[in-house]
């Protein structure tokens, strides 16, 4: 049951509230607002802080949202606080950021509720929402974080009612005489969440009557653990973390992370997103799932996360870059120290891919059985392709590359000086790789390790067009 003694005991228990706060209420005229605004008013002087009430019209429900804005105003005139409502076209926002208008009401709101720098904010969610958010974020897909529900504290917003639950907060209303407003969306089955709070959590109910109790149980000791697995994560992030290319790179050098349990890892992945993005929304747990896959995969393999993050595997490290170090024009990373990376995607199904290179020379490349004459010229190579074992990819050198020779191998800086190619033109020249092994470098030579032999079953054509001969 609800009182304002228990309300005030969570208050001080989290440390919702200071002294001299000034707290702006979220309300909407629904039941759960309501109760809280009335427990804010009745505890303002027991606590010494200045309530105040925010209202957002959405611009969805007509006369229906005309009349909640009306009705909040009127009370919070009677209880003698300040009131504000701002109106907003959420319809029109979720059309241009392509999002539903559920998301796109709740970001309009959180952004309003923070303007005037408010002390802190006070949101009425309650114990179902907590559950609603819970099952909502597992159905999609989730780490620990998003299965801890919602948080009694986080920054300024302030959650006074979350023990609670929608029968308590009716009855409080109920014995106070508070009336509130019905939103008859609540009904509409066509929000996910409606669907959650309307079919799934009353089967669950049947099922066992303290079903909300326990999942909520569940709900902090999976934050607890969170928080311990992150609190380990964070050592091994710092041991592995390369920040000195921020705020446009960060390199996760992998070797470190070897033999730590899949959990930690998967932290230390999820830690260097957030940490290049600025924050955790829409960073999912198949991000960081994919982002960990492609440890194992061969050098030069990318990925796309959300913000325009992409990640590439280099050598079994892994670079996070943002999208003003990504070319648009091929699928290459240009890193701050020069070094450029192009991958040479070759089809399995023989049809012929095509790059282009910086220096505005075409390359096609296409997967083909062995001929049974190979022509001799300059700008066509044909190649085994099953040697290739790290993947193909144009680039600039690096240092420790070597290409390969009858009876061994040299350093690809020694065949540069061998071959007088000038210093300034060094690192601006592209090659086939794999690896750190040059495949084919135009105009010199093609790795002997590369080269067609009677063994041969899969040939890889490379033509190089355009170039300036």
């Amino acid at each position: 049951m609800i009182t304002t003694d228990r309300v005030y005991q969570v208050i001080r228990d989290h440390r919702m509230i200071e002294k001299g706060d000034r707290v702006v209420t979220g309300v909407s005229g629904g039941a759960d607002s309501m109760c809280l605004l009335f427990l804010m008013c009745e505890l303002r002087e027991r606590m010494d802080f200045y309530p105040e009430a925010l209202h957002v019209h959405h611009g969805i429900r007509g006369k229906s949202a005309d009349e909640d804005e009306e009705y909040v105003r009127k009370e919070c005139e009677k209880l003698g606080i300040g009131f504000r409502s701002v109106r907003v076209d959420v319809p029109a926002f979720a059309s241009k950021e392509g999002l539903s208008e559920e998301e796109a009401g709740r970001i309009l709101r959180y952004r309003i509720f923070y303007e005037g720098e408010p002390d802190k904010i006070a949101i009425a969610h309650h114990c179902e929402d907590s559950v609603e958010t819970l099952l909502f974020n597992l159905f999609r897909g989730t780490g620990l974080k998003g299965l801890g529900g919602i948080r009694m504290v986080s920054g300024k917003i302030i959650r006074p009612l979350l023990p609670f639950t929608r029968e308590e907060i009716e009855v409080y209303c109920r014995e106070k005489g508070i009336l509130y407003r019905t939103d008859e969306t609540n009904a509409d089955l066509s929000y996910a969440r409606n669907r959650i709070r309307n079919s799934i959590i009353p089967e669950a109910e049947r099922i066992n009557s303290a079903a909300l109790k326990h999942m909520l149980e569940a709900a902090e000791r999976i934050d607890e653990a969170r928080e311990y697995i992150e609190s380990r994560a964070e050592g091994y992030f710092q041991k592995a973390a390369d920040l000195s290319g921020m705020p446009e790179k960060l390199v996760l050098r992998t070797e470190p992370l070897n033999g730590i349990p899949k959990i930690l890892k998967d932290a230390v992945i999820k830690r260097c997103i957030t940490t290049l993005v600025g924050k955790e929304k829409d960073i999912s747990a198949v991000h960081v799932h994919d982002t960990e896959m492609l440890t194992g995969a061969m050098s030069g393999r990318m990925l796309s996360l959300p913000y325009s993050i992409t990640v590439r595997n280099s050598f079994g490290d892994l670079y996070f870059l943002k999208d003003n170090n990504i070319s648009t024009g091929n699928d290459e990373t240009l890193y701050p120290d020069g070094f450029l990376e192009i991958v040479f995607p070759v089809r399995e199904d023989g049809i012929e891919t095509e790059i282009k290179l910086p220096d505005g020379s075409r390359v096609t490349g296409m997967l083909m059985e062995k001929p049974e004459i190979i022509p001799v010229l300059a700008y066509t190579k044909w190649l085994d392709y099953d040697k290739i074992k790290n993947g193909a990819v144009w680039r600039t050198r690096r240092p420790g590359d070597r290409i390969s020779i009858q009876g061994g191998s040299k350093k690809v800086k020694d065949l540069f000086i061998e071959e007088k190619i000038p210093e300034e033109d060094r690192n601006r020249l592209f090659f086939l790789a794999d690896g750190n092994e040059a495949v084919w470098i135009p105009g010199l030579r093609i790795g002997h390790g590369y080269k067609v032999t009677e063994e041969t079953k899969r040939v890889l054509k490379v033509l190089l067009e355009g170039v300036n001969t």
